[in-house]
């Protein structure tokens, strides 16, 4: 099998911020600060944690295993995503790292 390799205009230097965010059933809104054109959401928690647009059903978003990561870059900076969870009465913590790329 040969290598597979994704081909991407952002060269991702240091973090240039972190947020932390506390997420529950309720929506939790990310919006990626000014200038960055990355974010890597990792789940601290112990539940999985759904993401989509704003309004979407929890389950039916993607998800953020327990003690995973997910990434998107080349995003614009007024990117946004929603979070929230699907078991009611907990929270799990999620730490955004933004960068700004070179």
């Amino acid at each position: 099998m040969g290598t597979i390799r994704k081909i991407s205009d952002l060269q991702l230097g240091s973090i240039n911020s972190s947020k932390i965010l506390s997420v529950s059933t309720a929506e939790t809104l990310y919006v990626m600060g000014s200038g960055n054109r990355a974010v890597e959401f990792t789940n601290l928690g112990s539940y999985i944690v759904y993401y989509g647009n704003s309004g979407f059903t929890a389950g039916t978003g993607g998800v953020i295993l327990q003690n995973g990561s997910k990434m998107w870059d080349s995003v614009v900076d007024n990117f946004q995503m929603a979070l929230k969870l699907n078991s009611a009465g907990v929270t799990s913590q999620v730490v955004a790292h933004e960068y700004a790329g070179n």
